[in-house]
């Protein structure tokens, strides 16, 4: 298991958004942070061109964080979205615990 910490950055967060986004107009991740403080981070598209990712026809958005991201240990939600002109789309929530130093 790999542990996440506060003040981590350049780790690339990727979130599956279950669609075809390389159409898309605008992409975000919303978060919410352990003290329900929510907030959105603009997102990338990420082409990942492996055999999965073809078989299936979906592609991915990421986020790398900086420093000031993880400003609070314990629970982080994140949920990625999407935008065209004819709608916008929500990945599935993700559950992400931040460390404080030494634990």
């Amino acid at each position: 298991m790999v542990k996440h910490y506060l003040g981590e950055a350049g780790t690339l967060l990727l979130f599956d958004t279950g669609i075809l986004v390389g159409s898309v107009n605008s992409r975000w991740i919303k978060y919410k942070d352990p003290s329900g403080v929510e907030g959105t981070w603009v997102a990338s598209l990420y082409s990942s061109y492996s055999n999965i990712a073809q078989a299936i026809g979906t592609y991915f958005i990421s986020y790398t964080l900086l420093q000031s991201n993880f400003t609070k240990p314990g629970e982080w939600k994140f949920q990625p979205h999407v935008a065209v002109v004819d709608g916008t789309w929500f990945g599935e929530t993700v559950t992400l615990k931040v460390f404080d130093a030494y634990q």
